[in-house]
Parts: C-alpha cells; sequence; structure tokens
C-alpha cells in the first residue's frame, strides 16, 4: 500500500487523512489488529479552536493572514505551497482544546513572502503551559521547519506567534498543514461538577424572537431593545415559574462573558416524560455583543435522568468555531409539567483543581472586618460574606486552572470600606503575593512562600515607572527623536492647498503627483484622480530627502541625487486673485505650481534624461494629451485643459512629448542648470500666460503668514518645535474643506482619509481653537451643527458619541470666546441635542427584582466609541457626555435660558450613576500589578466586562480590543471631570499605564522587549494611537511636570513625520498619513505646558522644559486664548547675571484670582526674590 498519503509533507496538496476522511486500518501484526490512528487537521476543526488573537489581519483558514474583506493568499513557505494550514500573524496565539483526545501535534512553520518586505517571528508550542518547542528567528528566506511535539493526555495546546524584537511588519506566521493525530486511547480528565449557572442570571426571553438589537451604530437605540431579558426570581416554595406565549415556555442563563458549555441541565420539581424531551429546544445566543446576534439553535444530545433534562452540546457552534457562549436559553413545550423550574444547572469545559490562600490584613486593615465572595469558584469549607482581619485567613477554594479563556478566571471579590476589588486565584498562585498596600492587604498561597516584612521592604525599596522620572531630568525632543523615533514614519505623502479649500494636490516621497483632472469627481478622490510622475536618470536613485521651505511653509522641496546631477522638484499652492482687505479669507483662487530644477554639479556635461509620465486618470491608465503652445505643452482631459508646462530655461535640453510623456534629454553643461514649471488647476480654469515664479512663492508664504497672523503666536527656544507647532497648524487648515460659499468648515480628521467625522474631527477644532484659530472652530463646529438630525443627535457616518464630543467642544469654545451672542443663535438647536441625551439616560434606568439599580441605571444605551461595532456601556463614552451636559448647561445657564440649570442637573445624575457603576465593575474585576511588586484595583473600561477587554473580547476589532482599555479607557474619567486629578484612583491607573500598558507590544512597532530596556524614551506613550490617550492632559491636570514633558515629547518622536511636519496615525508609517486628529491633540498640550487655566487661576509656563530658562534664551507666547481672554508674555533669561526677566500682557475680559508663573531654574537654583514693575 502506498502510505505517503499519511506523511503529508510530499503531498501537500491532497488533504488525505483528514478529519474529513476517517480512515481505520487493520492489519494483522504478530496476531493482533493495529489502529492506524485519525489525522485531524486544524482548518477542518475550526471547534478546537478555543481562542485566537493576532495583531493584524485576520485568521487564514487554509490560506496566509489577510485583511478584512480580502481573500487570502494560499499559504506559501520558501518555494512550497500548502493546501492546509492556518495562516497566523504575530503577534497573537491560537489555543487548542485537546482534553486529552490527541497524541501528536505537527506542522511546518515558516513565513508568508510579503513583497520586498522581511519579516521576523519567533514561533512557540506551550502544552499545558509548558514550552515544548521554540522556533527561534524565523525569517521569510528560511525553508520551512518541521514541528512534532507529543502531547500524550494534554488538555491545551497553545500556539504562539512572537515578533522578533523589530516591529510587527509582514509578521506573516504560517502553521501550514497543523494537525492533531488522536489518540487510539484518550485520557481526557474528569471534570469536576462545578456549577457556573449561580455566577449568571436567570432569565427570560421571548422565545418567538430571534434577534437582538434592531439599532445600527449610526441610529438611536430603542428602549424597547434595551431589556430584551427578563429576571426571574424563586417563588414562595423557591421554584422559578416559566413564563409562556405563543412560541412556548423560556427560561435560560446569561453571564458576563462568554462560557465554554460542556452540560446543561433542567432540574424540574417532578419526573418528566421522556416522550416530551423531543419537543424541548436549546439555543446559544453569537453575535458582536451581548445587544449584537441572533439565537441560533445548539445541537447536542438530550436526555432523561429522572427530574433533570441534561444537554450535552457538540463542540462545534452553529458558525463552525468553538461554542462559546453568553447566553443560552430553554424553549419548552407548552404542555403540563414544563411549568416551573426547580433549579437550572451548567458545567464548563475548563479545568478545575484546589488550593489554600491566606489573606492578611496589615497595619490599619487589621482592625477591619470586610466583605468576602468568591466568583468563577466555590469555597470548600463555609466562609461568612464578611471577615475579620485581625488574624490571618486561611481559604480552601475550587478555582479555574490557568487557561486562555481568562474571563473565566476564579475571583476573590473583598470589599473595603475604602473601596471593593477583586483578586484572582490564578495571580495568587502564580506570584509570590498579591500586595495591595493603598488597602492594607497581602494575600499568598498557605503556606506562605514569601515574608511579609521583607516583601514590604523589597517593595520600597522599588520604584514605580513615575516615580523614576520624577527624579530624573527633563525629556528633550532632541533626545526623543534620537531615541524613541523611527525613520520609518518619514516616509508618507504631503498633501497641499489653500486654506479650507476643496481642490487637493497630494505628493509622494519620490515626487508623484496626484490631482484630479475632473470637476466630475467621484465620492473616491483617488478613483477620479489623475497623477504626474517623474522620473529621473534612473528608478532607484543615489539619495530622495525631503523639506519644506522656511521649516514649515506648506512648500515641500523634494531633492533626487544621481552622483552630481541633481533633480529638485519645488510643489506649491499659490493664490492668484487680489488679496484685498483680508488675504486670510476662505474661497481664494490658486493654482499648483510644480517647478522643476535640474542641475550638474560636476566639472564636466552629463547627459540627462528625465520624463513626466502623466494620466488624467491614474486608476482608468488614462494617458494626458499633450498639446504644444507658444509657452509649452497644454494637458488635456476629456474636459478640457488643466495643466501646462511652461519652459523657463532648459540649458541646451531638448523636449519632446509621447503618449502621456514629457521628456528632457541631451547634455547639461557643467555647474549649470535646467528648469521648468508645471501649472495645475481644474478643467477650464485660465493658466497663467505669463508668471513671475518669485512672485508666486512670496504670495504664498505671505499668505500663509497672514493666515497664522491673528492666531496665537509661539517662539520657543527650540527651532524644529516652532516649525512643527506653525506647520501643524497649516495641516488642520490643508486637511480641511468648506461648505456654502466658506461659510461652513469640514475639519478632516486626516489629511485624505475618513473625512470630517463627528467624533475625531472635535480634537482638531479643538486644538485650533486653543491656539487661536476661533474663527475655524466656530465654522467647524456649525458644519455638525447644520448636521443634527431630527431625533436631535449628531452623526456623519462613524457613530453617534461625537455627540458628546461635539457639545463639550462647543461649551469650551464659548468659555474661550465668551461668544454668548452665538450660543444664542443656536440655542434652539443645542437645547434639543441636550433633551436628546436626557431621554436616553431615561432609557436604561432599570431596577433589578431586589429593586436595585441595574448597572447600566441612567447610563446611555450601549453604543460604540471607534472602529470597534461591539456595543457596550463604556465609561469612556459616558464620561464624554456628562462633559457635553455639563458645558451645554453651563453655557445655557450663563445665557438665561432655564434648561441650563436642567442640563447640569442630569449631567450631575450621570455622573453620580457612572460611578457607581464603574465601581460595581471594579469590584468584580481581578487586581493588576505594578512594576515595583505591588497591585492596585483594576480600572474597568465597560460595564459587564470586569477585566481585560482582551480577554473578554480576544481577537476582535482587528486585534486591537484591548487598546479599549489603553485609548479609550477609564483614564478618560479624569480629563472629564468624572474623577478629580489627585484622587487615588487616577494615581493608581497611571501608575499602571506607564508600568505595564505603555511598555506592552506596540501596533506595528515598540516590541516589548525593546520598551522595558528604554523605558524612559519608549515609554509614556500608548502602544496604538498615542494621542487618543490624554494622559499628557492628565499630567498637565495634575501639575506633574516631568511625566508631562516626557510623554509629550515622546508622543511626538513617535508619530512624527519630521520631513513634512505632519503626525502619522500609528507606528511604522501605518493608518493615515497626515492624521490631524493627532495633530489637534498635540496642539492643545502645546498649549496646556505654555498657558493653563487651573479654576479661578491663570498660569504660564506650568509644564515648559526647564533647559528653555537656560541662560541666553528667550520663550515668546502672544495672543493665546483662555477662559479669562487673550494673554500674552515674553521670557528673558539672564541667568548669567542671576535675572530671568518676564514680561506679561495679562488677560481684559475676567480677571483671574491670581496669575502664577512657574520658572525651574535649569541649575536647580531657587528664586531669591521677585521684582514686579508695572
Amino acid at each position: 500500500m502506498d502510505m505517503s498519503i499519511f506523511e503529508g509533507s510530499e503531498n501537500r496538496g491532497l488533504g488525505c487523512g483528514s478529519v474529513r476522511m476517517t480512515i481505520f486500518l487493520l492489519c494483522l501484526l504478530c496476531g493482533s489488529p493495529v489502529v492506524l490512528a485519525e489525522t485531524c487537521y486544524l482548518s477542518e476543526m475550526p471547534e478546537l479552536i478555543l481562542s485566537h488573537h493576532q495583531a493584524w489581519g485576520q485568521l487564514g483558514v487554509d490560506t496566509a493572514a489577510h485583511a478584512p474583506g480580502i481573500a487570502g493568499e494560499p499559504i506559501r513557505i520558501g518555494n512550497l505551497q500548502y493546501a492546509k494550514g492556518l495562516g497566523h500573524h504575530a503577534n497573537g496565539d491560537l489555543v487548542i482544546l485537546l482534553d486529552g483526545s490527541f497524541s501528536t501535534f505537527e506542522a511546518e512553520i515558516g513565513l508568508q513572502p510579503c513583497g520586498s518586505k522581511d519579516g521576523s517571528v519567533i514561533f512557540r508550542v506551550i502544552v499545558d503551559n509548558e514550552k515544548r518547542f521554540e522556533s527561534g528567528i524565523l525569517r521569510v528566506s528560511d525553508a520551512p521547519v518541521p514541528v512534532h511535539v507529543d502531547i500524550v493526555g494534554a488538555q491545551e495546546l497553545r500556539l504562539e506567534a512572537e515578533n522578533a524584537g523589530d516591529g510587527i511588519t509582514c509578521d506573516m506566521a504560517n502553521w501550514a498543514e497543523a494537525r492533531l493525530t488522536r489518540s487510539v486511547s484518550p485520557s481526557g480528565l474528569p471534570h469536576p461538577d462545578v456549577d457556573i449557572a449561580c455566577f449568571g442570571r436567570v432569565v427570560s426571553w421571548d422565545p418567538n424572537r430571534k434577534d437582538g438589537c434592531r439599532s445600527s451604530r449610526l441610529q438611536e437605540f430603542s428602549a424597547d431593545d434595551l431589556f430584551l431579558e427578563t429576571d426571574l426570581v424563586r417563588n414562595t416554595d423557591g421554584l422559578y415559574s416559566v413564563p409562556v406565549n405563543s412560541g412556548g415556555g423560556c427560561i435560560g442563563l446569561q453571564w458576563f462573558n462568554r462560557r465554554t458549555i460542556r452540560e446543561l441541565r433542567l432540574c424540574l420539581p417532578k419526573t418528566v416524560s421522556q416522550l416530551t424531551v423531543g419537543d424541548i429546544r436549546v439555543e446559544g445566543w453569537f453575535g458582536e455583543s451581548a445587544w449584537q446576534g441572533q439565537w441560533m439553535r445548539l445541537e447536542g444530545s438530550l436526555s432523561v435522568e429522572t427530574n433533570d433534562i441534561i444537554f450535552r452540546p457538540l463542540l462545534r457552534s452553529p458558525d463552525g468555531t468553538f461554542l462559546q457562549t453568553q447566553k443560552v436559553r430553554w424553549i419548552l413545550p407548552a404542555v403540563p409539567g414544563f411549568e416551573q423550574i426547580r433549579t437550572l444547572l451548567a458545567f464548563s469545559r475548563l479545568r478545575w483543581d484546589t488550593a489554600k490562600i491566606l489573606v492578611q490584613g496589615i497595619d490599619s486593615a487589621g482592625q477591619l472586618r470586610v466583605g468576602l465572595s468568591i466568583s468563577n469558584g466555590e469555597f470548600l469549607e463555609p466562609v461568612p460574606s464578611q471577615i475579620s482581619l485581625s488574624n490571618p485567613v486561611s481559604l480552601s477554594v475550587r478555582y479555574v486552572r490557568s487557561s486562555s479563556s481568562k474571563a473565566d478566571q476564579t475571583i476573590l471579590q473583598f470589599s473595603f470600606p475604602a473601596g471593593a476589588f477583586g483578586v484572582a486565584v490564578t495571580d495568587i498562585l502564580s506570584n509570590e503575593c498579591v500586595y495591595l498596600p493603598d488597602f492594607g492587604l497581602f494575600i499568598t498561597r498557605d503556606p506562605s512562600p514569601v515574608n511579609l516584612d521583607e516583601y514590604r521592604k523589597m517593595v520600597e525599596e522599588k520604584k514605580t515607572v513615575l516615580q523614576a522620572v520624577k527624579e530624573m531630568p527633563d525629556q528633550t525632543l532632541v533626545q526623543a527623536m534620537a531615541r524613541t523615533h523611527n525613520p520609518a514614519q518619514n516616509e508618507g505623502p504631503v498633501m497641499l492647498s489653500l486654506a479650507c479649500d476643496n481642490t487637493k494636490y497630494v505628493v509622494e516621497r519620490d515626487g508623484t503627483l496626484r490631482f484630479r483632472a475632473t470637476r466630475n469627481a467621484a465620492a473616491d478622490w483617488f478613483e477620479s484622480a489623475a497623477k504626474i510622475r517623474p522620473r529621473f536618470q534612473i528608478e532607484q536613485p543615489v539619495h530622495r530627502s525631503r523639506r519644506l521651505e522656511g521649516g514649515w511653509l506648506p512648500i515641500p522641496v523634494l531633492t533626487t541625487e544621481d552622483k552630481d546631477l541633481v533633480c529638485k522638484q519645488r510643489v506649491f499652492v499659490a493664490p492668484i486673485d487680489d488679496s484685498g482687505d483680508h488675504p486670510a479669507r476662505i474661497g481664494r483662487r490658486g493654482i499648483c505650481v510644480v517647478h522643476f530644477t535640474l542641475s550638474n554639479t560636476q566639472t564636466n556635461p552629463a547627459a540627462i534624461s528625465f520624463s513626466l509620465d502623466i494620466q488624467t486618470n491614474e486608476q482608468k491608465n488614462q494617458p494626458a494629451k499633450l498639446i504644444p503652445v507658444q509657452s509649452g505643452f497644454h494637458l488635456r482631459g476629456d474636459e478640457g485643459v488643466y495643466g501646462l508646462i511652461a519652459m523657463a530655461s532648459l540649458g541646451g535640453l531638448k523636449s519632446g512629448i509621447s503618449e502621456g510623456c514629457f521628456q528632457l534629454t541631451g547634455e547639461l553643461a557643467s555647474n549649470s542648470n535646467a528648469e521648468f514649471v508645471v501649472f495645475l488647476t481644474s478643467p477650464g480654469e485660465p493658466l497663467p500666460v505669463q508668471f513671475d515664479l518669485a512672485a508666486l512663492q512670496r504670495d504664498t508664504e505671505s499668505y500663509w503668514k497672514a493666515i497664522l497672523a491673528s492666531a496665537s503666536q509661539i517662539e520657543t527656544p527650540d527651532p524644529f518645535l516652532n516649525d512643527l507647532i506653525r506647520s501643524s497648524q497649516v495641516r488642520c487648515l490643508i486637511a480641511a474643506r468648506n461648505e456654502a460659499e466658506g461659510s461652513r468648515v469640514a475639519p478632516w480628521i486626516a489629511a485624505m482619509s475618513y473625512g470630517p467625522l463627528e467624533s475625531e474631527a472635535h480634537s482638531v477644532i479643538r486644538g485650533m481653537d486653543y491656539l487661536g484659530h476661533a474663527d475655524f472652530a466656530r465654522r467647524g463646529l456649525e458644519f455638525f451643527i447644520h448636521r443634527y438630525n431630527p431625533e436631535g443627535f449628531l452623526t456623519t457616518g462613524y457613530t453617534t458619541f461625537g455627540t458628546a464630543w461635539h457639545l463639550w467642544t462647543l461649551g469650551e469654545h464659548v468659555q474661550l470666546t465668551g461668544d454668548y451672542i452665538w450660543v444664542r443663535t443656536h440655542a434652539s438647536d443645542l437645547i434639543r441635542v441636550g433633551e436628546w441625551i436626557v431621554r436616553q439616560t431615561a432609557k436604561t434606568r432599570k431596577l433589578n427584582p431586589q429593586g436595585q439599580p441595574m448597572p447600566e441605571y441612567g447610563l446611555m444605551p450601549p453604543g460604540v466609541l471607534a472602529d470597534w461595532n461591539s456595543f457596550a456601556y463604556h465609561f469612556c463614552m459616558n464620561a464624554y457626555y456628562f462633559a457635553a451636559l455639563r458645558e451645554l448647561g453651563a453655557i445655557l445657564e450663563v445665557t438665561g435660558f432655564p434648561q441650563g440649570g436642567t442640563f447640569q442637573a442630569q449631567a450631575n445624575e450621570l455622573r453620580d450613576n457612572l460611578l457607581r457603576s464603574y465601581h460595581w465593575t471594579q469590584a468584580r474585576s481581578p487586581a493588576i500589578p505594578l512594576r515595583n511588586g505591588t497591585w492596585i484595583p483594576r480600572y474597568p473600561s465597560q460595564v459587564h466586562s470586569p477585566g481585560n477587554l482582551g480577554d473578554f473580547f480576544p481577537g476582535q476589532d482587528a486585534g486591537r480590543s484591548w487598546c479599549y482599555d489603553v485609548e479609550l479607557g477609564a483614564h478618560q474619567l479624569v480629563p472629564t471631570g468624572i474623577l478629580v486629578p489627585d484622587d487615588p484612583e487616577v494615581t493608581r491607573m497611571l501608575d499602571h499605564m506607564e508600568d505595564i500598558q505603555f511598555l506592552s507590544d506596540g501596533w506595528f512597532d515598540y516590541p516589548t522587549e525593546r520598551n522595558r530596556k528604554d523605558w524612559f524614551n519608549l515609554g509614556g506613550f500608548s502602544k496604538v494611537q498615542p494621542y487618543y490617550t490624554r494622559n499628557a492632559e492628565i499630567y498637565a491636570l495634575r501639575d506633574d511636570v516631568k511625566p508631562f514633558i516626557r510623554s509629550y515629547f515622546n508622543s511626538i518622536a513617535s508619530l512624527v513625520n519630521p520631513e513634512v511636519m505632519t503626525f502619522w496615525e500609528h507606528f511604522a508609517h501605518n493608518g493615515a498619513w497626515d492624521k490631524t486628529h493627532e495633530t489637534g491633540y498635540f496642539l492643545h498640550q502645546t498649549r496646556s505646558m505654555l498657558v493653563l487655566e487651573r479654576g479661578r487661576n491663570l498660569w504660564l509656563t506650568p509644564l515648559i522644559p526647564s533647559e528653555w530658562l537656560q541662560s541666553g534664551k528667550s520663550l515668546t507666547v502672544s495672543n493665546v486664548p483662555t477662559r479669562f481672554g487673550p494673554i500674552g508674555f515674553r521670557i528673558n533669561s539672564r541667568l548669567e547675571t542671576g535675572t530671568i526677566e518676564l514680561m506679561i500682557v495679562p488677560p481684559k475680559r475676567v480677571i483671574p484670582e491670581a496669575l502664577v508663573i512657574r520658572l525651574r531654574n535649569p541649575e536647580g537654583r531657587l528664586l531669591d526674590r521677585v521684582e514686579v514693575n508695572g
């Protein structure tokens, strides 16, 4: 017999031996039958995959990993292609449930080819938490590596793919032909009968309804869809009465998280007939969230044991994946015998063990009695609901063993007078201790592996990151650019236009220029874009560089060098109408100018080859028509002439044209130049007959200086930062579009991506507003006011959450400008939106059967914050709505509208409900460690998710669900005003963010190992989208100077493109380029560094680096808007004479109670005296 079909390495495309072809061969060997074990390909048994996550894309099943909505490529490693396997991507893991049923795991591993880029991955195989295989670093050029691992008796297999410390770009990790061999003699461990039903709610649903909420992310959440379940309570006989309708009776269970169900039992008060069981259905809930999804019938076996109906589901869920569900329900026939239920039981596939735990109270906690309960586990001996900590308390518990289903952890829940929190049993067992000094709680295994006094002494000698930062010198921008900045961020295009103009030009780093040569533009700008691509000498020049004229002006100068031959390309959009009395006005006419200079810098003549490939429509591959005219060549498309190639001085080179191509050839004399200019405009618009190139550039420079002249003027001692501040304002103006003849401005959140999203656009408005662009901010706010819908909320197609961000920003705008006349103009619309918010919070005011508020009581209905489409009660979302109502109420009250007081009262009620809900969730969440050996209560991000979101929703949002604990996590409660900045809760969460979250693996760059080694330079910012995280703003509110400076500079360095002074959305030039949402945050942080309101006081230079006050340096700031009116000041440091001079132009609209000036002497000396003149 040909046995090759069982080997799997030579015939990679056959797929033989898989579970689809179960083959048992019996042969006589020594007189005994031999069974050849079954081979199971993981790609054919997705029900075995307990969980998976990866840092990019989607898991490929028999394909390589791929972006969502795009088919994956065939799996390839080296020159081999595979028909079967799993296409994974670092960083990530795949967790396989084995249950003792398999004997071996085999695969061939390696990297998927990824164009010209080379990924690097370390593969690992972990069996029951023991490492059995590690590949070392593999690259695209490496041949497949065979893997053979013994898994006899194992319960869980974890396949890990880790980046090799250089980011995750192209880390496409293939587990080719990943397969299990089924054990002839399975050795699954017996499951203790731990009932998990008691950790959920007993509820009923309408059995006729199969779906959840019927609103999309862009619609108001219907009150009818909020609470589709009804809590059931036992009657006086201790039984549950089953609600019945036309669909039958319905009773079931609902948990916080998805459960791996092994068995369900329905216990009746009387014996049930086997005949009626056939009419019973068991359904599970499948979808994105507890509200989004549908009920689907579970396949499995039903049986009867006396009074119990038993259902054992299959491993495979209805959608073909591993069975995990958050809700289960029994649909019962409307016949006698099913009217009442004694109890419901549920058992999971998780593994259980027992342990002894020692709980000790220290210091004043030793005098306390504290609440104690357990979740997802059980006490093996009776434990009172309150325990005294006057003596150590020993606990015997049954707990869930360490598993990749981390949302199912066994949690000990403690309730102290100062707060409530949980501690995971596995954390106690896997660490020396769990020590929460703020609560005086010390927990260990019993007997304890560590001495309490010795451990406390060790902790006192260690520091958190923030403690260490405060003892170090200030971070500098120079150091951050040297250590934090990745040169990959220097890539990417830059966009040009006049301010808020609708005609845009995009210039790539290689000089390629894209624009629209049509008036009938498609919604997708690039779909109808024209293209001009310059080609100089060779395809790969020796050197290519970029800079902005003047360091900040939107005039990029691109230089391409081939030895001594140089091509310079200068591009700008010049205003060509009369500047008049208002040169900064929106709607001026402009023309795009592309100035080429070819230079021969050597001493001998040189042959030159240069061309422009010109397409009227790039996607349609439609070449432009080049028509000779007296001044050069016209560029013509279907709608007419849109460009001119004008000859300046060709230096003896010959010009020529062919279809869609302009060429220059010949010899260029030594030390001489050839020049020509391309002018671009909309079809039909006039082109210059004569031109003065120098005048056009001067007019452009004057135009942008005039626009910035009315805004804040900032001159720091750092020229690079000065240019970045100016350029950032320009970038926001260029990214914006306008409508209604310029009366409204659409503040795009990136130059050419996303558009004016109703949420992120308010970072742009706010940043510009705080640097003196009040007119831009007002027009931007009116763009959104114009889009309030009839229901009373705002969306432009991304979220409804932007409604809150909008009102919060609008309130701050009014406080900065004092423009209450403008408020009266829009008051009716603003009141309508405020009333909509109040109506939404009323929908969730539901009490439980005991008459207590539900956890979500009084909050906004569940929704989304950003890309992730899973609905939730986000604390961040509700905090923004609190800020919205507070700000709206404040400005309406000042303006004399009675609704102002109502909205402020509703804001306070929302704050109280949010804090109650937050502490309810925190009480059920496991504590988390700091790097100094202490632990703190977790700061949860959502109601109903008491733990890491990455554990509750593994792999969701393209592997980024974990970042909603960081970028949009609970720290957002501080800048919104829910938590006061100096609250101990805030101190704890900032410590954890700095110690753990900011040093964890970044998206596309900043791997953990490198972060921890260089924690000062690679920390201080979050690792998906740093500017979404408002830690720098919190440091400003807390007056934490050094942490603010470090985060300010490190965040800049992580995302900035220093060649064109723009910010990327993500690391390693990923996401949107020129992301003005990020730019807006940078501008706001800059203003906070220089000027900051604190109550009724106004602080100057509260957060500047001390090096700015070195002798001979100066800092000038003028026309910075504040809630008291504009302010300006100038500082001259003359430390060589022992003095620092400060001149202030104070605000006049409202007089602050105090002007506070912070001057940190760079030499560390204290001020001797202050002399005041004026």
